[in-house]
């Protein structure tokens, strides 16, 4: 006979063994409805956790659960709105799964796919996540290549993004172009004539996306250099 506690056990065991199948259910004919309820079960598991146990989660249990059925919708080739993959591809990218993240990123922004828990679309989320990813690489003196120039472009050029969230990528582009191979941004530094002018570039258009940008130190500095590089 089971005691209270090996009952409560037990019946926990068979309430995560159920959600765990209804998470997959995709590949059984289960409906949409169904599998947006599993997904949306387990992400609500993850509050009140810390960071670190957050991300173990998602790259131990949710990942390995949800990454096939997240495939097979796009071995599919149907469009739908779909939770499990728009939460995959958050998921890539809290876990450090950069490249597949972006590859799922673009494919998601362009079904016109809908961020999961967050006001923000994807356009913005992977922007404001690899800005931030990249100013803690360059802090620490790693490359932010080749994750850096690939959404930059998409930023610039391709997304529709607020004006602020440009500002900040033309501003760190700048910045990067003044760092050189130093360990911070010195137009005094810099020797080359056209990597100071891209820079200014770059600084001047994030301020004219928005004029508390803080660039005008590093412009006055990137104007003395030139000066100082015509004079010799």
């Amino acid at each position: 006979m089971l005691s209270p506690g090996q009952r409560h056990r037990l019946n926990v065991e068979m309430r995560q063994k159920i959600e765990k199948q209804q998470a997959v259910a995709i590949a059984d004919g289960e409906s949409m409805h169904l599998q947006a309820r599993a997904v949306d079960r387990d992400a609500a598991r993850l509050k009140g956790l810390t960071m670190a146990e957050r991300t173990e989660i998602k790259k131990r249990e949710f990942l390995p659960n949800y990454l096939p059925t997240a495939q097979r919708y796009l071995d599919e080739g149907k469009v739908y709105k779909n939770p499990i993959f728009s939460y995959c591809v958050v998921w890539l990218f809290d876990v450090g799964d950069f490249q597949k993240g972006l590859d799922w990123a673009d494919i998601a922004i362009e079904q016109g796919q809908l961020t999961p828990g967050f006001k923000s679309g994807f356009p913005a989320f992977v922007a404001d996540t690899v800005l931030e990813w990249a100013q803690l690489e360059s802090e620490a003196g790693n490359s932010v290549e080749p994750y850096f120039s690939r959404t930059f472009k998409n930023v610039t050029e391709k997304w529709r993004i607020h004006e602020k969230i440009q500002a900040k990528w033309y501003k760190f582009a700048a910045l990067e172009l003044l760092k050189g191979d130093n360990t911070e941004a010195k137009a005094s530094a810099i020797d080359n004539t056209e990597t100071l002018e891209l820079a200014d570039a770059y600084l001047a258009r994030a301020h004219q996306l928005n004029h508390k940008s803080g660039v005008r130190t590093h412009r006055a500095r990137i104007a003395m250099r030139l000066r100082a590089l015509t004079a010799e």
